[in-house]
């Protein structure tokens, strides 16, 4: 591994990035959840609605998020990856200071012989639509400039065991993306 993010600086436009947040007004959001399992609620941890973007509805998206994990994995990385499962879209409105407290996105003990290995957040929103937000990393040996990943359509990657979070959207809403690429568990 040469480094513990990498990033896609404006890598989609702010048409595209505006078109998915368009789209999905049609799907439905639902209140965040917690876990592997998907049923824990904390609205103290974590206050957002989330929906989920499917291959056959965004082939686009996911044909491009395979290309850049590949080259991100390829130059940074080295992690066995074999799946992209779905994209989650987040909203998260500064009415309810919505955020997303400090985790990470793997979970170590699962009964099936998959983990999340790479995440990626792609930054939807234009920055100047919503205050608060940063998405911040933790005990890291370096941070990503933080006015450069804000900018919209921008695309980070880590590992999944990085501890990171998105601080409370204090106004406006902020949407992002988060893709999860698996790949046999961690040994």
């Amino acid at each position: 591994m040469l480094g513990e993010w990498c990033y896609y600086k404006s890598h989609f436009s702010p048409d595209y990035c505006n078109s998915i947040i368009e789209k999905a007004k049609d799907l439905t959001f639902q209140v965040a959840n917690l876990g592997e399992d998907g049923l824990s609620f904390d609205n103290n941890h974590r206050k957002s609605e989330v929906t989920w973007l499917y291959p056959h509805d965004f082939p686009d998206l996911y044909e491009e998020m395979w290309k850049l994990e590949r080259e991100a994995n390829k130059n940074w990385f080295g992690f066995h990856i074999d799946n992209l499962e779905y994209i989650q879209l987040a909203k998260y409105e500064g009415i309810n200071q919505g955020e997303y407290k400090r985790h990470k996105d793997v979970f170590w003990i699962n009964q099936n012989s998959r983990h999340r290995k790479l995440s990626a957040v792609i930054q939807l929103s234009n920055p100047n639509d919503y205050e608060g937000g940063d998405l911040t990393f933790f005990e890291c040996n370096e941070y990503p400039n933080k006015k450069e990943i804000r900018q919209q359509g921008t695309i980070i990657f880590f590992p999944a065991f990085i501890d990171h979070q998105a601080n409370p959207v204090l106004s406006g809403i902020r949407h992002s993306l988060a893709v999860w690429f698996e790949g046999p568990k961690w040994r």
